[in-house]
């Protein structure tokens, strides 16, 4: 039990229901909700706005439709069941997770179709895996970079007399997983072809590791050399299947992999080319803003799609102290919110004289982060007292999601209507 991390929700029936951040579902609340601005949740609280929640999802599948792609959303950066249907329910192809126990969470909560965006390593992991591929309805895939590797899944699901369908992983060098010699990638399909169990589908690459000088150009180049080799691959009968994959992507890249694939895939072969991105049904007001606005200046496609993603999830803390002049010390630390990428922003207050919040200007900021406190230096002519809320919004919502074992959906008017729950 991680009391230290336990949220007490009151119900205006006065009815109290006590939830760690973890275990559970998508659960409806009493139909009045529970209001924040009102004290009814304990603080800090984490939420996300359910209108910015559906904005993102149909904005991201508007875009994949009208580039002609599939999307496949990373569930690392929420691990929340309920937000993987929402992206489904929009039109998502599947599921991108990067681990087995991942994998195995989102099967049980009814996801069918995942790829398993890493290597599938290690023995008891291949019998997890395989004990799932037993059952029926699910469409699994795998990535594979070594020839280790896949000398020991042949051997494995060979004696499960089980198919494992994976895909040829590509890399950079200096980057992550992935084969590097494209020019050379016969030394691991004749290895594949030694088992009848391993069914090679396609091809997998991760671009968000290309750094330095002209980065949009060297993701093209990338791009450009892993359709390559799938169109020769398919040339030479490679693939197990008629239907072959191609899937990269991250959150930051996505416009121009989505162009790049499209336009250097064989038009011959049946190609379906899947995105990842894993941060844009969140989204953030950090590094993941920046990358939005990137790709809107450069993408053509994405200036035609009305709208844009917009930071859904926000924190809520109350202020602790104001011990001097200038400055408010907040009930929210390293334990609530991400700051490797940027410290928590400071978006609005609320005081109970006042009807609602009020949006503050870049005078307020946070200096520092501790455990559980954060230095917000304010105007010295604030009324801010303790006891008033501030909210927050993030850079990074992996780093944050993954704090809370339930969130609360809110609506317009900052009621907590339900709650999801994540499984990090």
């Amino acid at each position: 039990m991680l009391n230290d991390k336990k949220i007490l929700l009151e119900s205006n029936t006065n009815k109290q229901v006590a939830f760690e951040k973890g275990s559970g579902c998508l659960t409806q609340l009493h139909k009045q909700g529970w209001n924040i601005l009102a004290e009814e949740v304990s603080f800090p609280i984490a939420v996300i706005k359910e209108s910015v929640l559906q904005n993102n999802a149909l904005w991201m599948q508007k875009f994949s439709e009208a580039a002609n792609i599939k999307l496949a959303p990373h569930g690392k950066t929420t691990m929340s069941p309920d937000l993987f249907k929402i992206q489904l329910e929009h039109g998502c192809w599947g599921i991108s997770l990067a681990t087995v126990p991942q994998v195995l969470n989102a099967y049980h909560s009814g996801i069918k179709r995942i790829i398993l965006a890493n290597q599938l390593i290690g023995t008891y992991h291949f019998k997890l895996i395989a004990d799932l591929l037993s059952q029926e309805g699910i469409e699994f895939y795998c990535f594979v970079d070594s020839i280790e590797n896949i000398h020991s899944l042949g051997r494995y699901f060979s004696q499960r007399k089980l198919p494992l369908n994976i895909l040829l992983e590509i890399g950079v060098d200096g980057g992550r997983c992935g084969w590097r010699e494209t020019d050379d990638i016969s030394a691991l399909v004749d290895v594949i072809k030694q088992y009848e169990v391993l069914q090679l589908s396609g091809v997998s690459f991760y671009e968000g590791v290309i750094h330095g000088d002209n980065v949009e150009s060297q993701v093209e180049k990338f791009v450009d050399r892993v359709s390559q080799l799938t169109n020769q691959l398919a040339k030479n009968h490679a693939f197990h299947c008629e239907n072959i994959i191609v899937t990269g992507a991250g959150s930051a890249w996505y416009d121009v992999v989505a162009k790049q694939l499209i336009e250097s895939l064989d038009k011959k072969i049946n190609a379906t080319a899947i995105i990842r991105p894993g941060c844009y049904l969140i989204h953030d007001t950090g590094i993941y803003q920046q990358a939005q606005q990137a790709v809107v200046e450069r993408s053509q496609l994405a200036c035609d799609i009305s709208g844009d993603l917009i930071s859904s999830l926000e924190l809520w803390a109350y202020v602790q102290s104001i011990p001097e002049p200038g400055l408010a010390i907040v009930g929210l630390g390293k334990r609530d919110v991400a700051f490797d990428a940027g410290l928590p922003r400071p978006e609005y207050i609320y005081q109970a004289k006042n009807d609602r919040p009020t949006v503050v200007n870049d005078e307020w900021q946070v200096t520092k982060i501790m455990d559980q406190h954060c230095m917000l230096t304010i105007p010295k002519s604030s009324s801010l007292l303790p006891g008033d809320l501030v909210c927050f919004s993030s850079s990074h919502p992996c780093l944050t999601i993954d704090k809370w074992r339930h969130i609360g959906i809110v609506d317009e008017n900052f009621v907590v209507r339900k709650t999801i729950a994540t499984y990090f």
